[in-house]
């Protein structure tokens, strides 16, 4: 009989999602990886499946509900005896995209069995390479790129000679050491206290929306209460769409030369865009939250052993319109360096005890932005193949809880790119046009004026 284990934060995050809106979708996680070279196919798959062994998260699986609705994670290996080859070559990049944006869409139901599928694709323009789907609890995204470097990496080795890439962390006692965590009652203790504080400090949040006031006020009416601080969660129509932006390499080298010099965390600098973008549309309001992914990554341990780590926490500053751009940055990143000491708690508790102490509604909430930020990058040169063309796509998973999700990934060419995700219920293509030009208008403002006050360069852009 297999081992059994509870499921960690991360892990609960995903199926408390599942489990509230009732879809495996939103715990949907794809990718296709290619590289401009004819591939021999019975190599690759030989790779996919030796990855199989050397990931062994990738083998988890889960058991049905108990009576209290919880669940069980155990390990199980699957022989992937039949990739499949699926030849696209003959559409444009486009179309072959919305193709496997479809397959993403299918959802990994069920229990006790495998959570990934893997097929091998022919591209156009000579990209071949696999596209994988699986579920979220098995890898966050930068779980998935660190497998989807080593399985090229592995190619690499057997088609070119290259050197062996090195072994990969168990998954499994990375988990021993985290769940150990998190039963730590002392530690339980000081996290619990440390959010208990934070609103003890900053009191009731308030909601801000990408499209301005008027969705708070639409809320406050339905509820009959002209105080409401949060705002209703779309629960019933939860499609999402993608909209991607490539910011170019000379001007993404400006961004993290400003980052590098001045000592603060490009995902700090994302964070008070963002919330600049919120305050100007909501009237130069100060108080703002958004929910900033952490990875959890510090040690090679922990960024090799996969696994869902990646793990939502609110990032609430209230920063006067006078304070500069510089200073700003600085607040955001103090708030989220005390965050990262913290960063083993559930979450689901902070939303509970927010819930308990301010009496929100059910189903409503003090956040429209999401933010994660994947530092990895996967280029041609870290796997020796200098000069060979890669092609990545990330793929929506079709549903989401989160009005808009943003991802900020690199480039291979040393750009960056941006990809929001939005529910359509309330919000339109148009919408992420706004939101990503105001975003670099204000971003570029400010590390070109770094000691402007932000409600001048909110009115500025």
């Amino acid at each position: 009989m297999e081992k059994l284990y509870p499921l960690t934060a991360a892990q609960n995050m995903h199926y408390n999602w599942i489990r509230q809106y009732h879809t495996q979708q939103v715990s949907g996680l794809s990718i296709v990886a290619a590289v401009q070279l004819e591939l021999d196919f019975g190599l690759l798959h030989k790779c996919i499946n030796e990855e199989t062994k050397r990931y062994d998260c990738l083998n988890l699986r889960f058991t049905e509900p108990d009576e209290n609705g919880e669940i069980r994670q155990y390990f199980k290996r699957k022989v992937l005896k039949n990739i499949k080859i699926l030849n696209l070559s003959s559409m444009s990049l486009e179309e072959a995209d919305n193709v496997l944006q479809t397959m993403a869409y299918d959802t990994l139901d069920g229990n006790d069995r495998a959570m990934y599928e893997f097929l091998m694709v022919m591209l156009p323009q000579g990209f071949n390479g696999f596209f994988v789907h699986l579920d979220h609890r098995l890898l966050d995204s930068c779980g998935l790129a660190v497998m989807v470097k080593d399985i090229m990496a592995l190619y690499a080795h057997y088609a070119y000679g290259k050197d062996y890439p090195e072994e990969l962390a168990r998954f499994e006692q990375m988990l021993a050491v985290d769940l150990a965590k998190a039963s730590n009652v002392k530690r339980r203790a000081r996290d619990e206290a440390f959010w208990q504080d934070q609103m003890d400090k900053y009191g009731e949040p308030l909601y801000s929306d990408i499209t301005g006031p008027g969705v708070l006020e639409a809320s406050r009416k339905a509820h009959g209460d002209p105080s409401l601080r949060a705002a209703d969660i779309e629960t019933e129509n939860l499609f999402v769409a993608v909209k991607d932006y490539k910011l170019e390499p000379e001007a993404t080298r400006r961004v993290l030369d400003f980052c590098r010099e001045k000592r603060i965390s490009f995902n700090n600098l994302l964070l008070l865009t963002m919330r600049s973008y919120l305050s100007k549309v909501n009237g130069g309001q100060e108080d703002i939250t958004i929910e900033s992914f952490i990875a959890r990554r510090a040690t090679r341990d922990e960024w090799t052993s996969g696994g869902s780590r990646t793990i939502m926490f609110p990032c609430r500053t209230v920063i006067s319109g006078d304070t500069s751009f510089l200073d700003a940055a600085m607040q955001i990143q103090a708030t989220q360096n005390n965050i990262y000491l913290h960063s083993s708690y559930d979450p689901e508790l902070i939303r509970k005890a927010l819930r308990e102490r301010y009496g929100t509604p059910k189903d409503t909430t003090y956040v429209s932005c999401y933010l994660t930020y994947q530092p990895l990058q996967v280029d041609a040169d870290a796997l020796d193949l200098s000069g060979i063309p890669l092609y990545f796509k990330w793929f929506a998973n079709g549903a989401a809880t989160k009005k808009v999700y943003l991802t900020v990934t690199h480039t291979p060419d040393g750009g960056l790119n941006f990809s929001y995700h939005y529910q359509t219920a309330a919000l339109c293509e148009h919408d992420m046009e706004l939101f990503y030009y105001y975003m670099m208008r204000i971003m570029f403002a400010g590390i070109s004026d770094p000691l402007a006050a932000i409600a001048a360069i909110q009115i500025g852009v």
